[in-house]
């Protein structure tokens, strides 16, 4: 679960991020190592970051915010080849402070849609909840790739936060779904 100040995971692993700066600095872009151009430079991409950039974001309605999150999460399944994306449900009983995660058990995508008045933030918790489902989706594969076995690894040996904060933000899992999310969030800082 992505979350802004308060980290509590749970066992169904729903993420649980902070905007603390301890990060693993594994070099290089993860993705296209996985040979996976996720940021590329692609119309579809580029035309639902649009409704990211921060004056439209804040002209939007809540429905129209929603909307551009479930385009956004399209957009990262299609490139990733998800064929089994999962299903994007905003909630309003979500605790202050959390931003969202990915289900696995459910194949959900949760936002809370209190948390929505960054668009930044927005556009991040949708890329990397929606990496957390690509590597799900790896991970699944039989037989798995050896990538899939990693994730999966990285899944069976998750470290919560409240048990060791670095550790959890140093994890693959976690640093390869961060710098991720950063390559949409350097797209949006260079187009405004």
């Amino acid at each position: 679960m992505r979350e802004n100040n308060n980290d509590l995971a749970t066992d169904t692993r729903l993420e649980v991020r902070s905007g603390g700066d301890t990060r693993a600095d594994y070099g290089g872009d993860l993705a296209s190592q996985e040979g996976v151009d996720l940021n590329a430079n692609t119309e579809q991409t580029d035309t639902v970051l649009e409704n990211f950039k921060e004056d439209k974001w804040n002209d939007l309605s809540l429905e129209e915010q929603k909307q551009s999150m479930t385009d956004l999460a399209d957009c990262v399944a299609a490139d990733t080849g998800n064929k089994n994306p999962p299903e994007v449900v905003f909630r309003d009983d979500m605790p202050d402070g959390s931003y969202g995660g990915y289900n696995p058990e459910t194949n959900t995508l949760e936002i809370n849609e209190n948390m929505l008045d960054d668009s930044m933030e927005a556009a991040d918790t949708v890329a990397h909840e929606m990496w957390h489902a690509y590597q799900q989706q790896e991970a699944s594969r039989v037989p798995p790739s050896e990538k899939g076995q990693e994730y999966q690894e990285g899944f069976d040996n998750y470290i919560s936060p409240e048990y060791d904060f670095e550790a959890y933000e140093d994890q693959m899992v976690e640093a390869e779904a961060r710098e991720y999310a950063q390559g949409f969030k350097d797209r949006l800082k260079k187009a405004a």
